[in-house]
């Protein structure tokens, strides 16, 4: 009877130290998620009272080519960034557990340097610059043809995903992850002959599996929603090319003052990303099969 007391007391407690947290979230978290859905079927101007307008909204995204030109672009920023920034450090993390402990360590002091994200992006928008950029300086010293760079529609969004090489900082949560796989398991495979591609497909990317299925959801989620990168460095052109689902929204909801439209585009760009969640959770899961 008194360990039930006990039991009862430890988890009142401990309901006790968690509520800050859960309020905490509903005000910024569940609360602005919901006050958006209800905005979304009805006219909300700045003064006086909100009128519901049903479906009308939605119709008028559908009916709107921007809205399906800035999905696209969306989608396409993202398999950009994916594909570019995401598997790289997975890659480079793996070789550089081949080589020395002094290599590891300096890259991991690399890694661990902090990086201002805005002040990168400013500073790669200036080397962009078609005029006194560094990258067409160095075009011009090779006798090459110079660049537009953010100005072309062609390769505006190819830029804008470039910097992330640099500035992906999760390559320092793959090396953690490496670190902690048991060297017993690499010297037994090398006992049976086994190559350094056949550890790694065998042994370490098992092992990865449940850091990078967690880092894929973080990744798809920021990308779907970025906003900062291509609004500092292009505002959502050449034309537009670089305007994503985010600045759109943006654009509606406080340069043009329609918080109606803007949560409903909102509401859309939400159920887009909880599929895409729902889809990588189905097909990539995150258990480790030994």
């Amino acid at each position: 009877m008194a360990e039930r007391r006990e039991l009862r007391a430890v988890r009142r407690w401990a309901w006790y130290i968690c509520l800050p947290g859960f309020i905490v979230n509903f005000i910024f978290g569940w609360y602005p998620l919901a006050l958006g859905i209800v905005v979304a079927f009805q006219d909300w101007p700045i003064i006086g009272p909100a009128k519901f307008v049903g479906l009308t909204h939605f119709y008028n995204l559908a009916s709107d080519p921007l809205f399906y030109k800035t999905f696209v672009n969306t989608f396409y920023y993202t398999a950009l960034s994916i594909g570019l920034t995401f598997f790289i450090p997975i890659i480079v993390s793996i070789l550089l557990m081949e080589m020395e402990k002094r290599v590891i360590r300096i890259m991991m002091i690399l890694w661990f340097i902090p990086m201002a994200s805005m002040s990168g992006i400013i500073v790669w928008k200036w080397f962009y610059n078609p005029y006194y950029g560094l990258f067409n300086g160095i075009l011009k010293i090779l006798g090459l043809p110079l660049s537009q760079w953010l100005n072309s529609s062609r390769i505006a969004m190819l830029c804008l995903v470039l910097p992330a090489l640099i500035m992906f900082g999760p390559g320092l949560i793959y090396i953690a992850s490496l670190q902690s796989i048991p060297s017993d398991l690499y010297e037994s495979a090398e006992l049976e002959g086994a190559s350094m591609w056949q550890k790694i497909w065998h042994i370490t990317l098992p092992r990865l599996r449940p850091v990078i299925a967690m880092l894929l959801l973080l990744a798809i989620i920021g990308n779907m929603q970025v906003f900062d990168q291509p609004y500092v460095m292009t505002g959502g052109g050449p034309g537009y090319a670089t305007t994503t689902v985010v600045i759109y929204f943006y654009n509606i909801a406080f340069n043009s003052l329609r918080f109606g439209k803007g949560a409903a585009l909102a509401f859309v760009l939400f159920c887009v990303i909880m599929v895409l969640v729902i889809i990588q959770r189905k097909y990539f899961r995150e258990n480790i099969d030994i």
